[in-house]
């Protein structure tokens, strides 16, 4: 096996798979990558025994063939070449050792059987679904950072992704916030609910940072298969089932405060430094067109801000995590942002204009 390619095109490729592979492996083959050569380009391949990824790539092979090597070994090696070299990775048949070359530089890799790498099942995936980069980036990063932790519940620790006729829905949760957003999708099949894992969804995530094609998603009840252009993920999904959200959601939330998202945030983080660094409350205390932020510290340091609010109900005071509102003004960013509260203690909902397809749920906290 040998071939030839350009630094950038397999940097960029490894940059894929770093996050991927687990550095600290008990089954050692899961720290290597496999790399098959056929005429033509290569297909680089990464798991952790969770999700797949494989990425075609062009290159000059002169021999076809495949191997496994260490992932971060060989990143580490391949990030630090000057970048005017193309690397080229030769395998000598007969004593079975890896080489990888550029310029006056010669590195010897150690390998493992390709036989012995894990291959996932792609087989049956009989759903389909197709959305542009942007829409599948907005159904994910609206909801991803509502994502749970807690290893007990592990139904929560994904984004739960469905769809009812032409509405395509994400929906992510940790028990204390939820967020919910949609698209709408030209066809009228519906399809249940799976839901996705966090450490797949972080990687879907990143990838389409740099990608604007359209994106094929195929799945079982078990299984999915994300095809974003040369790059193929493929993941278990988590096998539980998503509490029934929309009971959570309230509908008769009617004390409505809008307010400017960028100063309303900025106001939060400024007042929300005197308070206590694991809960980070704040509290707002709203009457007529004016809310007072503020935010109490164990030493008895106060932090206070008035800010210009339209507001129709009564007078409410109410208590939240600082962090779980500017997570939500951050993606919403800019515009208007309406707050829809509760006399009693359900929770308060948060929308805006910016972002019309999307609602943020969150708990309130005791006084």
């Amino acid at each position: 096996m040998e071939f030839t390619i350009k630094k950038k095109i397999l940097l960029d490729c490894l940059s894929h798979f770093q996050s991927v592979v687990e550095r600290r492996n008990t089954i050692p083959i899961l720290s290597n990558i496999k790399i098959n050569a056929i005429e033509g380009g290569l297909t680089l391949t990464a798991t952790d025994l969770i999700m797949e990824l494989s990425e075609s790539l062009p290159a000059k092979v002169s021999s076809p063939g495949g191997v496994t090597i260490s992932s971060q070994l060989f990143f580490e090696i391949i990030r630090k070449a000057p970048d005017h070299y193309d690397i080229t990775l030769k395998v000598d048949e007969k004593s079975g050792s890896v080489f990888v070359l550029f310029g006056e530089s010669k590195f010897s890799l150690p390998t493992l059987p390709i036989d012995d790498f894990p291959v996932m099942d792609a087989d049956k995936l009989d759903v389909m679904l197709e959305l542009k980069s942007d829409e599948l980036k907005n159904l994910i990063n609206n909801c991803k950072f509502c994502m749970g932790l807690d290893e007990s519940r592990q139904y929560l620790n994904g984004i739960y992704l469905h769809k009812n006729e032409d509405q395509v829905t994400t929906v992510a949760t940790d028990g204390h916030r939820l967020s919910k957003s949609m698209i709408t999708q030209g066809d009228k099949n519906s399809f249940e609910g799976i839901i996705v894992p966090k450490k797949t969804v972080i990687e879907i995530s990143k990838i389409l940072d740099d990608c604007a094609d359209k994106i094929s998603i195929s799945f079982s009840k078990t299984r999915i298969k994300f095809v974003i252009g040369n790059l193929i993920v493929v993941s278990k999904l988590v096998n539980a089932s998503f509490p029934d959200y929309e009971s959570v959601i309230p509908k008769d939330n009617d004390q409505i405060m809008v307010v400017d998202c960028k100063s309303f945030s900025q106001t939060i983080d400024r007042v929300s430094t005197i308070s206590d660094e694991k809960f980070r409350t704040v509290k707002f205390s709203i009457s007529g067109n004016n809310c007072v932020v503020s935010s109490f510290g164990n030493d008895k340091s106060v932090g206070t801000e008035n800010v210009d609010v339209e507001f129709s109900g009564s007078e409410i005071s109410i208590n939240f995590n600082a962090r779980y509102i500017l997570d939500v003004l951050n993606i919403i960013k800019s515009g208007k942002v309406k707050f829809y509260f509760s006399q009693k203690t359900a929770p308060t909902i948060l929308e805006s204009d910016a972002l019309k397809n999307s609602l943020f749920l969150i708990m309130q906290m005791r006084a």
